[in-house]
């Protein structure tokens, strides 16, 4: 490595941007410089360093043994000079501009996301969220690696670099077509054994396995007749055939003014879950991510999860 390291942030966020992308047209583009330009600072930043850094592939460039060593460094350098620059400024939310990705399902993002949303439009005008769904065993890299700023999802554990904290609770219900033959007597796990399903596979979230391996332990046979990839189609469909399904009770709010559907309590004894925010260190100090957590957490805890779901009960 050269005695004289000459770095800067301008190298240090393209070398980061890199890392993310594996792909230097790709950085180009998110820094908004030309291609060249970002070849250029590489060539500077190898020299500085002694390592060559990437290498190119059919598919764009893979990080050396060096670079990736030293990426979690350099992320946490630039963390430091962010939150550093954004403590000495008056905190003024009207006056940020940010990009936060938020890693959620499609329950969270038809109940939680357009309250979220409206409070963000009046208060921060600046920020523009997104959200994206992951397999649970994904986001704690995701949220590592700096690709999402913040989780809502069902957790069953954490390491020790990540803060959660709880914000709601929900068991689970099976919902019917208005006038099914099982909404005419008691619903007992007999029932349900015989039923027709409809399965939400939604890998993306922690209840796909979490509902297969209860029913497993408690030896539930099932005839399983369709399968769709998430939660939110599933009241649709149900609505219109015989099948029956299992989802959690809180997302009953998101279909409450969808005719023809009723909720029946489920017959066999599945787990309360807790569904919790999760985030990683190195944003904990961020006031922006402060906030925005906190504005999470008011509206988990105030939201009338009932409202309307008396037009549900048979």
């Amino acid at each position: 490595m050269n005695k004289e390291l000459d770095l800067n942030f301008k190298l240090l966020a393209i070398f980061d941007s890199i890392m993310r992308s594996n792909n230097i047209s790709q950085s180009a583009y998110d820094l908004g410089i030309s291609q060249s330009a970002v070849s250029n600072q590489l060539a500077k930043l190898r020299a500085s360093l002694g390592d060559k850094l990437f290498v190119r592939t059919s598919h764009g460039v893979l990080p050396t043994p060096f670079a990736e060593s030293l990426h979690p460094y350099v992320c946490d350098a630039m963390d430091s000079m962010k939150f550093g620059i954004q403590a000495a400024k008056k905190f003024d939310l009207s006056q940020i501009e940010r990009n936060i990705c938020l890693i959620m399902t499609d329950i969270g993002e038809v109940t939680i996301l357009p309250k979220l949303i409206k409070v963000v439009s009046e208060v921060a005008p600046g920020i523009s969220l997104r959200t994206v769904n992951l397999p649970p065993s994904d986001i704690s890299e995701a949220l590592k690696s700096g690709m999402a700023d913040l989780a809502v999802a069902f957790i069953t554990a954490t390491q020790p670099s990540f803060f959660q904290r709880s914000l709601f609770s929900t068991d689970y219900i099976c919902i019917a077509r208005r006038g099914h033959p099982f909404t005419k007597k008691e619903f007992t796990k007999r029932d349900f054994e015989q039923a027709n399903h409809l399965v939400a596979e939604a890998r993306g979230t922690g209840h796909y396995y979490l509902l297969e391996q209860n029913f497993s332990n408690f030896k539930v046979q099932r005839k399983i007749s369709a399968r769709v990839p998430n939660f939110m189609s599933m009241p649709y469909l149900v609505a219109e055939t015989d099948l029956i399904a299992t989802m959690p009770r809180k997302a009953a709010f998101a279909f409450r003014n969808i005719p023809n559907i009723c909720i029946l309590e489920h017959p066999i004894k599945l787990p309360t879950i807790d569904i919790q925010a999760l985030w990683h260190e190195r944003y904990n100090g961020d006031q922006v991510h402060m906030w925005l957590r906190e504005q999470l957490y008011e509206i988990a805890n105030k939201f009338e999860w009932d409202v309307g779901l008396d037009n549900l009960k048979y």
